[in-house]
């Protein structure tokens, strides 16, 4: 097994500690490492200090080493990626090298050290019988996710360009069933990302492209589904003298109340 404890044992469980009991973050309570098979590199994930405070589940999430909200799945994709599972060694890891690349205070450096460490998610990914499918889109997000952040304005521009070829490819696809010369749009959308060959980002185009196109209208209708029962389920909440806001995220409890003691 490439994930490892510290004293070199298999690693046959993950110690969490969930903080605070309502909350949506962990603690990894037991460091791990990992051997990465391609680069023979050796990577570390340090147990966070028992009882170290944590911030307010209120305030945006800080960048702190040994806590992790696990695979960073929206909760309304949870039908289609869980946030724990066989990914959740290799999204422990991967938060870790998301820090280390932030820690590092250089955007280009970051950049460059992030596309290494997603590489290494899809490849711990796999090692963990995670599907192929599902091991590429989640690498594929959590890179364009990276692009959006340390990419500057070329990281902006292979977002359009995934966006609009997502709807090229829906569109064609749709106006086929009338006109069959359409389909010809779909070898234009994977020329088009021929230019990033030069950074090694074509594969990841296409495919944040294609998976767009495909998941698109299937997250549609399953947000179609969900909107109305969470409208369901606060309007419930009002009614019962609770907070809505609590049925946005079911995984945290919304602030308390304050209480005016005076």
């Amino acid at each position: 097994m490439p994930f490892r404890t510290d004293d070199g044992q298999s690693l046959g469980e993950l110690l969490l500690a969930q903080r605070p009991a309502d909350g949506y973050r962990f603690e990894v309570r037991a460091g791990f490492v990992y051997d990465d098979p391609v680069s023979g590199r050796r990577y570390t994930v340090p147990a966070r200090a028992p009882g170290a405070p944590l911030p307010d589940p209120g305030v945006p999430e800080p960048a702190t080493h040994g806590v992790t909200d696990l695979a960073s799945v929206p909760m309304w994709m949870w039908s289609f990626i869980a946030s724990y599972g066989r990914q959740s060694a290799p999204a422990i890891l991967h938060d870790e090298l998301s820090l280390d690349a932030v820690d590092l205070g250089d955007r280009r450096a970051a950049l460059v050290q992030r596309r290494e460490d997603d590489r290494v998610f899809r490849t711990a990914l796999r090692e963990q019988r995670v599907p192929v499918l599902r091991s590429w889109l989640m690498w594929a997000w959590v890179a364009a996710d990276r692009e959006r952040q340390f990419g500057g304005a070329a990281g902006v521009l292979l977002l359009v360009q995934v966006i609009v070829g997502a709807i090229v490819v829906v569109g064609s696809s749709v106006a086929a069933f009338w006109n069959p010369w359409w389909l010809l749009a779909l070898p234009a959308v994977a020329l088009a990302a021929w230019p990033w060959a030069a950074a090694g980002l074509a594969t990841l185009v296409l495919l944040l492209s294609g998976s767009l196109a495909v998941l698109g209208p299937l997250l549609a209708l399953h947000l179609a589904a969900l909107v109305p029962f969470r409208l369901v389920e606060a309007l419930v909440e009002v009614l019962a003298g609770g907070d809505p806001r609590g049925v946005l995220r079911p995984t945290v409890a919304p602030p308390p109340e304050r209480r005016d003691d005076g």
